[in-house]
């Protein structure tokens, strides 16, 4: 397959996603609770910012109203996740809070590649791997538990909804991951993104 073909197919296959993540804002607020709404905000908002960084890992910032811009909008995403977890540490929705605890450690070793790359073949390379598998396993671990929920008569539609969003999440996240490991190079040492 050609490098081309294969970019046409990643594109596809994101907006695809994008178009699902959507769709699925949509869902929880008609279906879900304000702050499950809230929360899906604050992390579309994550989203985007590490969609943008990691698009442009070789390009520095083109200002410092860009790096202070995006400092802010990631503040306001992290605001809203992390309000939306107290909220589900509030109301003992113990996977939730497990959920959120591990998406937001997703996130701190995503920005720990996107500001600070290092060596991508090195023994600190290997270990954040090994942390973002262990993560990884933990959410997909999580999306089962929902799906088996939703499949009980108890669950209904929003153990579903919730398993369909876990597992939307997980692929959005893998097209922040992909943008990653394409840029990744052995033996390589990039710099950080500065102003």
């Amino acid at each position: 397959m050609s490098k081309s073909s294969h970019s046409l197919h990643f594109r596809l296959f994101k907006f695809t996603v994008y178009a699902l993540l959507t769709f699925n804002i949509l869902l929880f607020f008609i279906h879900g609770t304000l702050h499950e709404a809230i929360d899906s905000l604050g992390w579309v908002i994550l989203l985007a910012t590490f969609e943008y960084e990691s698009t442009s890992l070789e390009e520095v910032y083109s200002s410092h109203f860009e790096k202070w811009a995006l400092f802010a909008v990631q503040c306001l995403g992290y605001g809203l996740a992390m309000f939306a977890t107290w909220r589900y540490i509030g109301e003992g929705e113990w996977v939730d809070v497990l959920n959120s605890v591990t998406w937001l450690l997703v996130c701190a070793v995503l920005a720990y590649d996107v500001y600070s790359p290092g060596d991508y073949d090195g023994f600190e390379w290997k270990v954040r791997n090994g942390i973002k598998t262990l993560l990884y396993t933990i959410l997909v671990a999580v999306a089962v538990w929902w799906g088996y929920e939703g499949l009980q008569h108890e669950a209904g539609l929003v153990g579903l909804l919730d398993f369909y969003d876990a597992a939307l999440w997980i692929a959005c996240f893998a097209v922040i991951e992909l943008n990653v490991f394409d840029f990744e190079r052995p033996e390589e040492t990039t710099a950080s993104k500065t102003a």
